[in-house]
């Protein structure tokens, strides 16, 4: 049986495609990056942290470090500061307990402005 130049180049190319396959490892399911579920987060949105001092010794939860205008603080918009709050402004935070001087875990507006004087 002659063989002509078309088959041998059907058999080199098919020989080929199987040798490469059989070589070639199976991916790993458990670290392929196409089965590995990466997780979904918004990094403008809000996350829910029940420990409140990892956020402020988060650099970017930072507020500052000193007093600081009543508008500037988180939390004024409700009339008040809790201590949750406070907790991204250092200097705040440290002072929250002198700062609150009715004792009632808010600081009122007026509250801060007297605080503020007095630091």
């Amino acid at each position: 049986m002659k063989r002509s130049p078309l088959y041998a180049l059907l058999l080199a190319v098919f020989a080929g495609t199987a040798f490469a396959q059989a070589n070639s490892p199976a991916p790993d399911p458990a670290t392929s990056p196409a089965t590995i579920p990466m997780p979904t987060t918004n990094p403008t949105a809000p996350t829910a942290n029940p420990d409140p001092t990892a956020r402020s010794q988060d650099p970017a939860a930072m507020q500052g470090s000193g007093p600081e205008d009543w508008s500037m603080l988180k939390g004024h918009d409700k009339g008040y500061i809790s201590k949750t709050d406070a907790l991204p402004n250092s200097w705040l935070a440290q002072n929250f307990a002198s700062c609150d001087t009715d004792k009632d875990g808010k600081i009122s507006q007026a509250e801060y402005q007297k605080c503020q004087k007095r630091h």
